[in-house]
Formats: structure tokens, sequence, C-alpha cells
């Protein structure tokens, strides 16, 4: 045995595979509390065939096993957290700038590595002491401008010709730094402001996701902010467009402006359909029609970014990392089943059955679905790699959850921090997140002699079924979903060598 900052791990052995072209791999035994099973064992290869070569890269290769052993260990969730945005070739490592500078210090390098990232900096205090929350919070609070807005906008003109004289171009406008336009209402319509406290208590949203209410009146008034709070007569297909090319010139998705007009949008067809010009005879709407229904926002905002499934190095290195037991059977389920992280995430032992031939399955035909579609009330299939520990009650997971009942953000975020960052070659590299290994697994399955059919994979999956088949043709087709047993020999033929 050999210990290693006071632990005691398993020494090392240098083996050749000929599966992986006569590669020599170092392994070593997992310690007892890593272990999730009998000779649990850490796979790293040496990336030669050349035996000598493999014996000097041994010892390296081990002392970064036994790292990741003892990190695993004596883990420290603040400095998890902060890992991936620490520049370790300016500031050595964590724990020890940790020790010489504390906390708030710390935080204040990996707030300007995020660029301010909101959510990161909010998880940050979970981490601190009160006086270090408020000396952080302080730091990242930008101070109120003393000066009157006349000024202030004085200021900003200055500046703004300063920056255009020495890049040699103009700036793109930022919109919210104009002066607002005086609006001049005639008819006396509602404006959009006027209209939003009876919009947001209409009987509409008790339908509606929590999370979409509690966003909507910040995307409607960021809207005003670019367009000014216009009486509902008077907005235009062109505010429309305006409200896409400013949001585009500040960086944002075209998935995150579409939410800005839709939120909008919404708030017009409640105009049109409940506010009345009563001062006339008859009483006449205020509006027929919604002016910003046909504008299409699709060429603006930068397009969404698919993820992309590991390559299989990448799988090996991810299941050969040192991880918690619970960590290692949610990152199993998904890479083998292929269901979504909320599905995984919010699995209770109540939903793991058997069926007459003894095949386990996780039953995801009844209750909430996390996809609002029938196909994903499904039974899924356990293939036999998987194994369950003992059957409990309650959640298989302890994720938080958000205000729509869903674990996915939190889950997401654990996951990608704690173990799909580390798998990633480079910083370019940034599209392979825990969500990768539903994609992974609907590759392997594509690949399979012979291919499954579409419904097959379709009902696995829980994807949307393809073509033109309604969902009623599709459940006197398939009596609401596949026999078990095909979905059980489908998954069963896909291969998983990293879980070995």
């Amino acid at each position: 045995m050999v210990k290693n900052l006071g632990h005691t791990y398993h020494p090392s052995t240098l083996t050749r595979m000929k599966a992986k072209g006569n590669k020599w791999y170092v392994f070593v035994t997992k310690p007892k509390e890593l272990a999730t099973r009998a000779k649990d064992q850490v796979r790293r290869s040496t990336g030669t065939t050349d035996e000598n070569a493999a014996k000097r890269m041994q010892h390296k290769i081990t002392c970064e096993i036994y790292a990741e052993f003892d990190k695993a260990l004596n883990r420290d969730p603040f400095v998890e957290l902060v890992e991936p945005y620490w520049n370790i070739d300016k500031h050595g490592q964590v724990s020890d700038f940790l020790k010489k500078w504390g906390r708030v210090e710390v935080c204040m390098r990996v707030w300007m590595a995020s660029e301010g990232n909101r959510e990161l900096c909010e998880s940050l205090f979970r981490h601190l002491q009160y006086q270090e929350a408020l000396e952080f919070r302080a730091a990242i609070t930008p101070k109120p401008d003393p000066y009157p807005v006349e000024i202030q906008q004085e200021k900003m003109n200055n500046l703004r010709q300063f920056i255009e004289e020495l890049d040699g171009e103009k700036l793109v406008a930022d919109t919210l730094s104009k002066k607002p336009e005086k609006i001049l209402n005639t008819s006396g319509c509602p404006s959009i402001l006027g209209c939003l406290n009876e919009y947001m208590t209409s009987r509409k949203w008790k339908s509606i996701r929590e999370k979409t209410r509690r966003y909507t009146p910040s995307y409607i008034e960021k809207c005003v902010g670019i367009i000014g709070d216009l009486p509902i007569d008077q907005l235009l297909p062109v505010h429309a467009v305006k409200i896409a090319q400013d949001l585009e010139s500040r960086g944002l998705a075209n998935a995150t402006i579409k939410n800005y007009k839709s939120a909008l949008d919404g708030l017009v067809v409640f105009a049109k359909n409940n506010l009345n010009n009563e001062t006339v005879t008859p009483v006449r709407p205020w509006i027929v029609a919604n002016p910003l229904a046909d504008v299409s926002i699709s060429n603006y905002g930068a397009k969404k970014r698919s993820w992309e499934a590991l390559t299989e190095d990448q799988l090996h290195h991810l299941f050969s990392l040192p991880m918690l037991g619970k960590d290692r059977l949610l990152l199993t389920i998904l890479v083998t089943t292929g269901m979504r992280l909320d599905e995984a995430a919010l699995l209770q032992w109540d939903q793991v059955k058997k069926d007459k031939n003894g095949i386990t399955y996780f039953d995801l035909s009844m209750g909430a679905l996390v996809k609002n579609d029938k196909f994903s009330a499904r039974l899924v299939a356990l293939p036999d790699c998987l194994s369950l520990p003992k059957k409990a009650t309650g959640k298989l997971f302890n994720f938080k959850l958000d205000d729509d009942g869903k674990s996915a953000k939190d889950a997401s975020r654990y996951l990608n921090e704690k173990y799909l960052h580390r798998v990633r070659f480079d910083k370019n590299d940034d599209r392979k997140v825990v969500h990768s290994l539903r994609h992974n697994l609907s590759g392997l399955l594509q690949n399979l002699v012979p291919t499954p059919s579409s419904e097959h994979l379709d009902w696995i999956t829980g994807h949307d079924m393809e073509g033109a088949k309604t969902a009623s043709e599709r459940k006197r087709t398939y009596n609401q979903d596949i026999d078990l047993s095909i979905k059980y020999e489908i998954v069963n033929r896909v291969k998983h060598p990293w879980l070995r």
C-alpha cells in the first residue's frame, strides 16, 4: 500500500491491452470509500505500445490518479465550485491562494474570470460567512452614479465620441442610454405598462408554469426600455424588429430574443381580446389584431448551439474518475437508457418495477412529465449492465427543485462542474455536458446492425415521433408503448466498455 496525503492507496500496475491496440494502461484499485463494486479500478492509458516508455510514464500517471483520490476524499465544495474558472498559471493552486488571501479574494477573481456570471456569483455566497458575504456583495455591486441624468448623458456622449475617434468607427448605439422620445397619446389607449398588471393577474396564468409567469414582466419591461411605453394602438411591426436588433447587439441568443417577443406578444393578444375603448358608441376594441404577430425574428441573435456526444476516450475518462456512488449511478442511467436528465434526477423508488418476465424498468407512464408530450410517457427498460442499489423509498437522487418542480438545473450544474468539465479536451471543447450522454446513446442505437426502426428508437428515448403519424395513430399502432421486451433486447445490444 502507498501513503498519499494521509490516505493509503493500492500500488499501480502496468498492463498491455490488446483490445486497445496493444497500448499500455496504468491500473489503480480504488479505495473502498470510492469503490462501487468489488475490485473497482481506475484505468488510464499511457498512449504508447513501448513498455519502457510506459514504465517511465507510470509514476506520473499514478500520482495524478492518487491526486484525484485525494480530491474526492477531501473535497471542499467551495474549491470545486471555483476551480473551472480558476487561472492556476496566474494565481497558483486554489487551496494555496485560499489559505493566504481568504475566500473573498478568491470570489473576486472568479467573478472577474466569469465576467460577472450572476448565477455563479450567487452560488459563491453559499460558502461565505456573514462578514465575507457583506464584503463580496459590496465589491460586486456597482455604486449609483451621483450625477443628474442630463450630466450622465453628456458624459456618455463624450465617452462615445472619444472611443469612436480612437477606433475610427461608429459604436453600436445602446438604446437604453438614449433619452426616450416623448410619446403623444391622442386616443387615450392604455400603454404597454398600463396593461401589464391586469395582464399578469388574468386567468391565463393559472395554467402557465411558474418560471414563465415570473420572468414575463421583466421581459416586457425591457422591451419597453427599447421602444418606449407606447400606447397599445401605436404598436407597429417595426417595433418587433427594433427589439430584436437591440437585443442582438447585446449578444443575446435567438432563443432568448424570442422569449422577449413572445412575452410582449402575449400582452398584446390579451389587450386585443379584453381591453375596449368605452368612450365611443358602440364600444370598440383598442386593437383588432396583434401587429407584432407576423414579424419573423428567426435571423436575429446567435443560433442555438447543440450539445455534442462525448468521444469514446472521454467516456472512458469520465467513468474512470473517482465519484460518489449516486453520481455514478445517475451518469450510468443517462448513458445506458438515454433518459432526459430531469427524468432521471426526479426518479422515485416506486417507479422502479419488474414485469412478468423479470425485466427491471423505470415507469414514466404516470404522473407529471418533464416534457410536455405524450411520447415521453413510457416504460424505460434497464440493460443488464445497469445495476441498481438495494431498493429503498422516496427519491433516488436529492437535487433541489426549481419553481416548476424540476431538478435539471441543479443536477446539470453539479455534474458538469464536478465531472464533465474535467473530461473536455480544451477550453474550446465546451459543448460536452451531462446532456451529451443522451446524445451518446442515441448515436449508439443508430449504429446498431440491424438498426432498430425509428418508432422503436423514439419509444426508447422518448423522442417525438418522426413523420406524419399523429399521437392517436401511434397509440393504435403500438398500444401507447412498444413491448418492454423489445426495448430490453435493443438496449442490451449496445455495448458500454467504459462501465467496466
